[in-house]
């Protein structure tokens, strides 16, 4: 059974408009399969094999289920074989190669070597482990909406509300929020049945809460979480509030 873990890295800020901003975030498969099929897997299950900066190919590296090599989303063009692409068709300009590499014209997929975190080309028949990504944007709704209202919007015109789950999309949601009309903002937290989990159903593993720590057991009119601009953390807040709120939306 394929077995994977979840890393979330920052691709770009979007030049699309002032509300919204795009992360990607990776899986990493542990099966072995050769370039294309790992390609048709991520494509059935994700967006795509994952394309990443040199920066990026360290956090990927990091990972302890890997033991040597692993594929990423870069190949050759095939009509242009000096010329190496992302497989959502961009050119891989600045990619920080390994030691001699590439040296072969017939190695026609790359593959990053978990000891120096730099792609080598290789026979794309190999059978490595791979990393997958779906992308996503993080979307400010200048709106003031109840918890709930919040939670039903987002659903309806994007993926989810906000999910804060790391250290890169706090950022994110630091600079997404300046625009914002009211203090805080709605995310994707909420308090039921005695504990606090993220609407989407991913682990509260991460945590930022404000000065007064994790609440355990918040009033009845404290159970939804906000994020507090002013403190850059969560805390919790009267579902009944008003506020502006932060959508997440997969492309």
């Amino acid at each position: 059974m394929a077995m994977k873990a979840t890393v979330t890295v920052l691709l770009f800020l979007s030049l699309f408009g002032l509300n919204s901003s795009i992360y990607r975030k990776h899986y990493y498969v542990n099966a072995m399969k050769q370039w294309s099929d790992a390609q048709q897997h991520c494509n059935t299950n994700y967006d795509d094999l994952s394309t990443v900066s040199n920066e990026e190919l360290q956090t990927l590296s990091d990972n302890s289920q890997i033991t040597n090599f692993y594929w990423i989303g870069l190949h050759r063009d095939a009509s242009n074989p000096s010329q190496w692409r992302w497989t959502g068709g961009e050119d891989a300009t600045g990619v920080k190669w390994d030691n001699g590499e590439p040296d072969s014209w017939y190695e026609e997929c790359a593959a990053v070597r978990k000891s120096s975190s730099k792609p080598h080309d290789v026979f794309c028949s190999r059978d490595l482990p791979f990393y997958c990504m779906n992308v996503f944007e993080l979307i400010l709704v200048p709106q003031e909406n109840t918890w709930e209202e919040a939670l039903e919007y987002c659903r309806q015109n994007y993926t989810d509300l906000g999910i804060l789950s790391l250290d890169v999309i706090m950022k994110e949601a630091k600079d997404k929020s300046t625009p914002a009309l009211t203090g805080d903002v709605w995310i994707g937290l909420r308090f039921i049945a005695g504990h606090w989990f993220w609407v989407n159903g991913e682990d509260l593993g991460y945590k930022v809460w404000s000065a007064g720590g994790e609440p355990q057991c918040p009033a009845m009119d404290q159970r939804c979480g906000v994020y507090d601009r002013t403190q850059n953390a969560w805390k919790p807040a009267d579902c009944e509030q008003r506020l502006n709120f932060l959508c997440v939306n997969e492309l």
